[in-house]
């Protein structure tokens, strides 16, 4: 039933623009975000004379600081204003940026590098809570599992095609001038795709609104303490979106220094985790039925306790690999089978990631009340992305503390097994309570 409902739902008017503007704008950011990163990594990009193990998660935090800083505005006003007029002018401003961004990179400049992330970041953080605002308006209710698996399913592509064409292009001559012409006409294709979504009203037109974004971030995220039921999957989500970071900022570092690798490595694992993610996604919503479908939540917990377990023991005893050594390629590390149980690793924990969270975010904006929508998924977006710069320090943390890279999966094992037990216990409440007499 939910794969049929999948399947009308690319062909109507009310998704498939969303879907494009969606993922044509986190092909933009992953296309640059991750140019920036190779070029820090394996082109000797630097800023200050940063080390590079210092400067990746720096970078990376400028795009995740600002969503951060204005979501509580920006859920603020998806409660007031009509919420697709709100993501138009939004991709209409993305063209701005990515103007800026292929100037940035033109010019092969850190410092306007570094800022012009901040203003990517500071536009998802207007749309975000618009689009996920209005899904629940533009969706039935028995739809919304379906519509978000399709949503986070294409997102993996969108982000896996970023990720490969940044990685590839910021190292070959004239790579950086292709991704900055690139940038800008993909902010015009999702501008066009915006265009053609239908109106959907703010829930609340007379609220007023509030420009200090501390005293509204306080405020919002108040809003999701008093409403529990919508809270608890805004906080499995919000653990997802740590891990996913840690695994991105991780990368580059964890494959050059751990594994002896060069940037093609870091292709392939990124090409596995985000299909791997995209797999675990769309099995979510073709298998979900009409119900919540916590079960797939618990069951891809449970799978990255045990294939990011697997990881770091499989790791452990590697050498570290000092800076300016000789890096295998693709071909080379793929030939030796003993790696291919660290690519099995990655693609299950991949899609046990996907799995894990579409069914949350569909939890959060079906339970979120019309009124608040905005504000209670812009919490979420905080939370989100608070998690997520803590994600990205991951890194920077194990490095402060001369603890083995390998930690970092450790680390995200051990906090898929407390949402695991979380999940299961909230879940067994919860037939009890069905179970009870009247």
């Amino acid at each position: 039933m939910s794969a049929k409902i999948a399947a009308q739902l690319v062909t109507q008017r009310r998704f498939l623009p969303l879907l494009l503007a969606q993922c044509l704008g986190s092909l933009n950011d992953n296309l640059f975000r991750y140019a920036l990163v190779t070029m820090v990594t394996f082109s000797g990009l630097t800023l200050f004379g940063i080390e590079r193990d210092i400067l990746v998660p720096i970078a990376a935090s400028m795009i995740t600081l600002p969503i951060f800083l204005f979501s509580a505005i920006a859920g603020r006003m998806a409660d007031r204003f009509d919420r697709t007029r709100i993501m138009r002018v939004t991709k209409q401003i993305e063209i701005w940026i990515m103007l800026l961004a292929a100037l940035a990179l033109v010019l092969r400049q850190p410092l306007l590098l570094l800022p012009t992330l901040f203003l990517m970041g500071a536009q998802s953080a207007f749309f975000t809570p618009a689009k996920n605002a209005a899904l629940p308006s533009l969706m039935a209710p028995h739809e919304l599992v379906p519509a978000n698996a399709l949503l986070s399913g294409f997102l993996n592509v969108s982000i896996l095609a970023g990720v490969a064409l940044g990685t590839w292009l910021a190292v070959r001559p004239l790579g950086p001038e292709i991704i900055g012409g690139a940038l800008v006409v993909i902010a015009i294709l999702g501008w066009l795709s915006a265009r053609q979504l239908p109106h959907v009203d703010g829930a609340n037109p007379d609220l007023k609104l509030n420009f200090n974004f501390l005293a509204e971030t306080v405020r919002v995220l108040g809003y999701a303490l008093k409403a529990p039921e919508v809270l608890r999957p805004l906080l499995g989500a919000a653990w997802f979106w740590m891990l996913a970071a840690s695994i991105i900022t991780l990368m580059p570092v964890f494959t050059a220094s751990v594994l002896g690798a060069d940037e093609t490595v870091v292709l392939l694992f990124s090409a596995l985790f985000t299909v791997g993610a995209a797999i675990g996604a769309l099995l979510c919503g073709a298998l979900s039925g009409k119900g919540d479908a916590l079960a797939f939540s618990i069951a891809g917990a449970i799978g990255l306790v045990i294939f990011t377990t697997d990881v770091a023991l499989a790791t452990w005893s590697n050498p570290l690999v000092p800076e300016g050594a000789p890096l295998m390629d693709a071909s080379a590390f793929f030939a030796e089978r003993g790696n291919w149980r660290l690519l099995a690793d990655l693609g299950l924990a991949a899609v046990s990631a996907g799995l894990f969270v579409v069914p949350l975010q569909a939890m959060a904006q079906r339970r979120a009340a019309p009124e608040l929508r905005g504000r209670l998924l812009a919490a979420g977006g905080i939370m989100n992305a608070a998690t997520a710069t803590l994600g990205q320090f991951t890194l920077a943390f194990i490095a402060m503390g001369q603890l083995p890279i390998q930690t970092a999966f450790l680390l995200i094992a051990g906090g898929s097994a407390l949402v695991a037990l979380v999940t299961i216990w909230r879940l067994s409440l919860r037939r009890k309570a069905a179970s009870a007499p009247q």
